[in-house]
């Protein structure tokens, strides 16, 4: 049972301070424990209510979001407050519930453009390209301002469903608004949404034209590099990557590995290999460990994929095919 000396202000507080400090389970056990205690019931105000909305989306549990937004609906703030609504619609979202935040969103006697952002983000998260423009025109319909935040999804949309003239068109809107000179979040999204439609020379032009180049920056050029054939480009652009100061991820290295397994580049990949095992990235991403058994396969170090493979935390099915499809490559057919 609740302390009754806890006054509604401070109960507030407490629930933002779990939700500040990256503690959302706790917090949304906080709220849980003051609805079933109906002796003492204390009133939460507009913000905690957001902050637990934004909670449920981080650690993706629904059924206490659903919670929330029928407390919400009851109390009456879910159609006078727009931030409540846009949070409700961003829970949902985020959790993958598209149609129930479709629903909510259309009910909304107000809408911002974090409440169509937030749709438009659903749509493109879960793959939903298509439907994520529809939502954006319709957005520019209403006379809504795109915000960064809903050109970075949009543009996202443009990659799932390869519509580069789309593309274009928000690459276009984001020049007009002087985006791209304050802000290398979008140039990043643009270079990978023009690789991502097989654009690289596009995408090269904005990488080359960004006055800052972060590590999500060389990372887009060097997978798109990659994922249309152009493993040398994609070696070439790692190593001004490195000499620059700049830090690999996961990510990069995942590519970078597929780059050397295509152009049988061993010294990179062993290079790349040392790096990884410095940094631990192998003791928890099968994905990265893959990309080394494929890496050492395709340059026909099979003694080294296999120790690789025997090494990694758990196995896959992706990890049982690269090794089966080098040993079968090189002629090790029993193997």
């Amino acid at each position: 049972m609740l302390n009754c000396s806890i006054n509604a202000k401070s109960c507030n507080s407490l629930i933002i301070s779990h939700i500040e400090c990256g503690r959302f389970q706790h917090a949304l056990e906080l709220y849980i424990t003051m609805q079933s205690d109906v002796s003492y019931y204390i009133p939460l105000d507009g913000p905690t209510f957001v902050a637990l909305l934004k909670a449920c989306a981080k650690v993706k549990d629904s059924s206490i979001g659903s919670l929330i937004h029928a407390e919400v609906s009851r109390v009456g703030l879910l159609q006078k407050n727009v931030f409540i609504g846009s949070a409700v619609v961003d829970m949902y979202a985020k959790c993958g519930l598209i149609s129930r935040a479709k629903q909510v969103f259309n009910k909304l006697q107000v809408r911002d453009v974090i409440s169509w952002t937030s749709l438009i983000a659903g749509y493109s998260e879960h793959r939903h390209g298509e439907e994520a423009l529809k939502v954006f025109e319709q957005m520019q319909i209403e006379g809504i301002t795109p915000n960064i935040v809903t050109f970075i999804c949009c543009l996202k949309a443009c990659g799932n469903v390869g519509d580069a003239s789309k593309g274009q068109q928000l690459h276009a809107a984001i020049t007009r608004a002087r985006l791209l000179e304050r802000n290398n979040i979008v140039g990043n999204a643009l270079i990978d949404m023009y690789a991502t439609c097989g654009m690289i020379r596009k995408a090269k032009e904005v990488f080359d034209d960004l006055s800052i180049r972060d590590m999500v920056t060389w990372t887009a050029l060097i997978s798109g590099y990659v994922q249309y054939g152009k493993s040398e480009d994609a070696l070439s652009c790692f190593a001004k990557m490195v000499k620059q100061g700049i830090t690999p991820d996961v990510v990069t290295f995942t590519s970078i590995l597929k780059a050397c397994g295509i152009t049988k580049s061993l010294d990179i990949g062993e290079k790349v290999h040392n790096e990884i095992v410095n940094r631990g990235f192998l003791r928890n991403d099968v994905v990265l460990g893959t990309a080394l058994v494929d890496m050492y396969a395709r340059c026909g170090e099979l003694v080294r994929a296999r120790e690789v493979f025997n090494e990694l935390p758990f196995r896959d099915v992706v990890s049982y095919s690269a090794i089966i499809a080098g040993y079968a490559q090189h002629g090790q057919v029993e193997e």
